[in-house]
């Protein structure tokens, strides 16, 4: 519980993503009454002000002195001031840097105020054709294999969907740690959102991964995939017979696969016992002999 609050407030402003014609009246209007500005990078929101022909003083306020900014936040409560804090793009705080200028806000009293527009994750999600009833954001995975490999093996068995950020020139490498570790599920790419050129690729994490291999992704990406006990994945996987089966393991001899590899990704793209898997794929290749 708190006292009577001290003056001040703290706008955390949600801005466009990449379609400035996604700017509402009331964000326009919170930029013109505001006091100054703490941005994430003074040279991305002048163009958003320029664009509103907003003339306001900035600060900037990233990851490196976010600490340090913190100081302001105290100094405006005193002086009844109103702060915004802006990201780059969509909504401050998601992935983005302001939760200790939001900590000090409320350790001043100040009026916390998010206004309200666009975010990428959720947009991804909601284009992307799975469910999002229950969902997980897990934002970056960690630059390091072993720890983004031991994140996605904590989220293996989750049964929500699961929406990741991921940058363009890692694309190819985190959907095959993906499908490694998680299986070869449902999941959907969604990139440039609400730009001109926006785009959403729907299959299988090995279909979207064949694509980033052998295509250029331009654009920050968001990575939506399907829970542990999809439904449809699993009615997908229910369909493969074992004539179907046979074949795709007859491609992966003739391209020189080792058993074992055959097996695992029979496992993960059929739904099959990796052990099934293994006894069909040994029968096969005994034939091929």
């Amino acid at each position: 519980m708190q006292g009577k609050p001290l003056p001040g407030k703290l706008l955390l402003i949600a801005t466009p993503v990449g379609n400035l014609g996604d700017i509402s009246t009331r964000v326009e209007k919170s930029l013109k009454d505001c006091d100054y500005i703490l941005a994430e990078d003074t040279r991305v929101s002048i163009k958003l002000l320029n664009h509103l022909k907003i003339k306001k003083r900035m600060v900037s306020c990233h990851e490196f002195n976010e600490t340090a900014r913190t100081s302001l936040i105290t100094q405006a409560s005193q002086a009844d001031q109103t702060i915004a804090l802006l990201s780059d793009a969509g909504t401050p705080l998601i992935s983005d840097p302001g939760y200790e200028i939001v900590q000090e806000a409320i350790a001043c009293g100040m009026q916390v105020i998010p206004i309200p527009g666009p975010s990428a994750f959720v947009l991804a999600l909601v284009g992307s054709g799975l469910p999002c009833n229950r969902f997980v954001f897990e934002g970056f995975l960690p630059d390091k294999p072993g720890a983004a490999k031991t994140r996605l093996a904590e989220l293996a068995p989750d049964n929500r969907t699961i929406v990741f950020y991921v940058s363009p020139h890692k694309l190819a490498k985190t959907l095959t740690l993906v499908r490694t570790v998680l299986g070869d599920r449902r999941a959907c790419i969604a990139r440039e959102l609400t730009k001109m050129h926006e785009q959403f690729l729907r299959g299988t994490l090995s279909q979207l991964d064949d694509f980033a291999s052998n295509n250029r992704v331009m654009g920050e990406c968001v990575l939506v995939v399907a829970s542990s006990d999809d439904s449809h994945q699993g009615k997908r996987h229910s369909k493969a017979s074992e004539d179907t089966v046979v074949k795709a393991i007859k491609k992966m001899i003739s391209e020189g696969r080792g058993v074992k590899e055959i097996s695992t990704h029979c496992a993960e793209q059929f739904g099959m016992k990796r052990s099934q898997a293994y006894q069909l794929a040994l029968r096969c290749v005994k034939k091929v002999d």
